[in-house]
């Protein structure tokens, strides 16, 4: 398992828009974290390449997506509620275990 990091602007909003699709779909990748507009954090089993050709699928011309593995990596957070925090150190440092 591991914790991507996905970004993305899209041109359209609104309930058919790519936002809303992209919303449904990478909440059902795995356990994430929605931090901010356009922005997840999602621990999941799938790989880098295989997240990003299935969100690519999603978007409109000119729209743009970044899907960055974050999985052990340092962060640094001002603002967020304890429940967020406690995800960040569970997901994006790694499991204690490892």
């Amino acid at each position: 398992m591991g914790t991507l990091l996905i970004c993305y602007s899209v041109s359209r909003v609104g309930v058919s828009s790519p936002g809303a699709g992209l919303a449904r779909t990478i909440t059902s990748l795995g356990r994430w974290w929605h931090p901010a507009e356009n922005v997840w954090l999602v621990n999941t089993g799938y790989r880098l390449d295989e997240v990003r050709d299935v969100l690519s699928t999603l978007l409109d011309i000119g729209d743009q997506l970044l899907v960055l593995d974050v999985t052990g990596r340092p962060w640094a957070a001002s603002g967020v509620y304890p429940e967020a925090e406690e995800w960040m150190l569970d997901h994006v440092r790694g499991y204690p275990d490892s």
